[in-house]
């Protein structure tokens, strides 16, 4: 993979994620310095249960106390107003999505000013919401970001429409959101840890962000967390973000279930089955267990992607990170099943990073360092 050059903040500042998944809060002081992204400190905290993203006072007491603690490990408490913060949250929780949108200008010999500029864009922005309830289903909505990725002029990319004459104009809309019942919760959560000044991010931004856009190769993202998959396809820019409610959770449910484990402990067998730990024995009876939701998987895999890849012919890579990425049979149902020849583990080593920590990432957190690679972070001066 080729890197896009990162924007260099106007001075040298170090910066904060906090990234709230379904199981953990994992924190990063990092600072931008040139085309890297220096990892200066990462912490992590277990949150004691899953599920707890429905609005009650008891999970989010759970998910604070998780995220003080990561605070007080990055030794950040006392100067946390001096940083500027990203926070990043489950893809169930923070979503995005993208949408193509045309317009056909009136006054086509005209050069556009900036007040026509404003008003295209008003149009566009409109459009890409419509079609975003149409798709999600729901009424009560809370759009964070409106991004403009991509502007085009009868065919030929722009970096802006301004000052251009044309009759045809296309654009890609990246739209991030959250249902209403999800932004409450967030809202009391950045309260309650003193987070209010702090920007909420997709992890989608930064991958869109470091990847460099004269990369021309077809890649497939796949970040599967506890509670769900997300899928991420770039060809010669983002073509879509879709995701499905599978994840590492439901494995580990299924061993707990059928064998009579605590979550606990069919959590770490299912670690132990990724790391290839355990007896023949055993490593066949816990593929066996899982192999209902292996099925599963796949087939909502396979659904999401139907009509917008064609997979079997597929010559590009996929790239896969998140805890449940890590489980072997994942990589086999799309090697072999889905006849994908490059399969790769999305790493740090892969992401313009210097790490000065003494942690060895794992795919586990790739997430949580994309949010580190979001460009717009730099630009604003009230994060």
């Amino acid at each position: 993979m080729k890197f896009s050059r990162l924007f260099k903040p106007k001075k040298e500042e170090d910066f904060l994620v906090l990234d709230f998944g379904k199981n953990s809060v994992k924190g990063i002081v990092y600072q931008p310095k040139g085309k890297e992204v220096i990892i200066k400190d990462f912490q992590t905290e277990k949150i004691d249960r899953f599920g707890v993203y429905d609005g009650k006072d008891f999970e989010l007491e759970i998910v604070k106390k998780a995220g003080s603690k990561v605070i007080e490990k990055l030794r950040v408490k006392n100067e946390i107003s001096e940083f500027r913060k990203i926070l990043g949250f489950s893809p169930d929780i923070v979503k995005a999505k993208v949408f193509n949108i045309s317009f056909k200008r009136e006054k086509i010999e005209e050069r556009i000013d900036e007040k026509e500029k404003e008003e295209i864009y008003r149009f566009i922005f409109k459009e890409s919401e419509k079609q975003l309830f149409k798709e999600e289903k729901l009424r009560d909505i809370q759009i964070l970001k409106r991004k403009i990725l991509k502007e085009k002029i009868s065919g030929y990319g722009v970096p802006s429409i301004l000052g251009f004459k044309g009759k045809n104009l296309d654009f890609k809309v990246l739209l991030v959101f959250l249902p209403k019942v999800h932004f409450n919760f967030v809202e009391f959560l950045k309260k309650e840890l003193g987070l209010e000044s702090a920007a909420i991010f997709h992890p989608v931004e930064g991958l869109v962000d470091f990847l460099d856009s004269r990369d021309k190769n077809p890649k497939i993202f796949l970040d599967i967390g506890a509670e769900n998959t997300l899928v991420v396809f770039l060809k010669e820019e983002l073509e879509f973000i879709d995701q499905f409610s599978i994840g590492g959770y439901d494995f580990t449910k299924e061993i707990s279930k059928k064998l009579g484990l605590r979550e606990n402990d069919a959590e770490v067998l299912k670690e132990d089955f990724s790391k290839k730990k355990l007896s023949s024995k055993i490593e066949k009876r816990v593929e066996e267990i899982i192999l209902p939701i292996l099925n599963l998987w796949e087939k909502s895999f396979e659904e999401k992607i139907k009509d917008k890849v064609k997979f079997f012919v597929f010559s590009g890579e996929v790239y896969l990170f998140g805890g449940g990425g890590l489980m072997p049979p994942i990589k086999k149902i799309i090697t072999e099943k889905l006849k994908v020849e490059k399969v790769k583990f999305l790493l740090a080593d892969d992401l313009p990073l210097r790490n000065k920590t003494k942690i060895s990432f794992s795919p586990q957190e790739t997430s949580s360092l994309l949010l580190t690679l979001s460009k717009e972070i730099y630009e604003k001066k009230d994060y």
